[in-house]
C-alpha cells in the first residue's frame, strides 16, 4: 500500500441524477441540472483553494462540453467515468474497450487535456470483471478508482475485499486508488463517501478518515455531482435505491463545507505523481 501523508483525494462522479437509473424510470426523466451541482462544487473548491478530480461521463461531455469547461477552467483534473455508464459486468472486453477509447477520446479533445484515470460506474471492477485493468491500462491510462475494498455489498454493484485502504500499485506500474473503509471487527465496512456520507453522522465521517490517516493511509473520497443539487425531481425508485439515492440530500452541501475545513485534499494526479517519483 502506497501513503501520501496527511493528505486525501478528493473525487467527484459526473452524471446527471438520472443516468444510472434509465432502465427503472418511466416518463419523461430527462430534466438535465448537472451544471447546477457542478457550479456549486467547483464554488466551494474554490473558497478553499482545494483541487479535485472530476470522473465525468463522456456521453454526458459530448451533449454538454461547458460542464467539462467550468471544471477544467477551475484548475481540476478531468478523468473518465466512462462513455455510456454501463457495468463493466454488462460489457465484453471489446464493448468495453470501444466504450473507454470512446470516453478518452470526447474528454480529451473537449478539454484539451490528456486522460489519465478511470472509474467505472457502479464501482463494478469486482473479482469477476478484474480483467478490465488490463484493457484500462493498454488504453493509455495511469490509474484507476474502481475498486472498493468492502467485506460486504451494500447499496453498491461493486465490492470487492482484499484489497488494501489506501493507493496501491496493481498490474507494474498502474495505480490503483480504492474507495474508503473503516476496519471494525475484522470487517472492512464503506464509509465517507457518496451515500454513506449522507447515511452516517459526519463525526463518524472524520472518525473514519482521521483514524486512516494516523495509520498512514491516504483515502480516496467521492462523491456525485447530483448529491449537490437536493431539488432535482423525486421519482419513484425500488427499495433500497430510493433510500440510497434521496436520503439526506440536504444535508451533504453543510456536511462537505465541514469536511474541506477539517482536511486536505490533492487530486488523484497529484497523487499519482507523489506515488511514482
Amino acid at each position: 500500500m502506497l501513503a501520501i501523508p496527511m493528505m486525501n483525494v478528493l473525487s467527484f462522479d459526473v452524471e446527471e441524477w438520472f443516468d444510472v437509473y434509465h432502465s427503472k424510470i418511466k416518463g419523461d426523466y430527462k430534466a438535465k441540472r448537472v451544471n447546477i451541482g457542478i457550479e456549486k462544487i467547483v464554488s466551494l473548491l474554490r473558497t478553499e483553494n482545494v483541487k479535485a478530480t472530476f470522473f465525468i461521463l463522456a456521453k454526458l461531455a459530448e451533449e454538454n462540453g461547458e460542464v467539462v469547461k467550468i471544471i477544467e477552467k477551475a484548475g481540476h483534473e478531468i478523468a473518465t467515468h466512462g462513455y455510456a455508464h454501463k457495468l463493466i459486468s454488462s460489457q465484453n472486453h471489446k464493448e468495453f474497450e470501444k466504450d473507454l477509447l470512446l470516453s478518452i477520446k470526447i474528454l480529451k479533445n473537449i478539454s484539451g487535456k490528456e486522460i489519465l484515470g478511470y472509474r467505472a460506474p457502479g464501482y463494478s471492477l469486482t473479482k469477476d470483471t478484474l480483467w478490465a485493468l488490463d484493457i484500462i491500462k493498454d488504453c493509455g491510462l495511469k490509474y484507476d478508482s474502481s475498486i472498493y475494498p468492502v467485506s460486504l455489498r451494500l447499496f453498491t454493484h461493486g465490492g470487492i475485499a482484499g484489497y488494501p485502504q489506501g493507493p496501491f500499485l496493481i498490474k507494474g506500474e498502474f495505480v490503483e486508488f480504492p474507495l474508503p473503509t473503516l476496519n471494525l471487527l475484522g470487517l472492512k465496512f464503506p464509509v465517507a463517501t457518496t451515500a454513506y456520507f449522507r447515511f452516517f453522522p459526519y463525526w463518524l465521517t472524520k472518525y473514519a478518515i482521521t483514524r486512516l490517516n494516523n495509520k498512514n493511509i491516504t483515502p480516496t473520497l467521492n462523491f456525485h455531482s447530483w448529491e449537490f443539487d437536493e431539488n432535482h425531481p423525486k421519482i419513484k425508485l425500488p427499495f433500497p435505491q430510493n433510500i440510497k439515492h434521496y436520503y439526506n440530500l440536504a444535508q451533504t452541501e453543510e456536511r462537505f463545507k465541514k469536511l474541506l475545513g477539517d482536511f486536505k485534499f490533492v487530486t488523484c494526479q497529484e497523487a499519482l505523481k507523489n506515488i511514482l517519483s
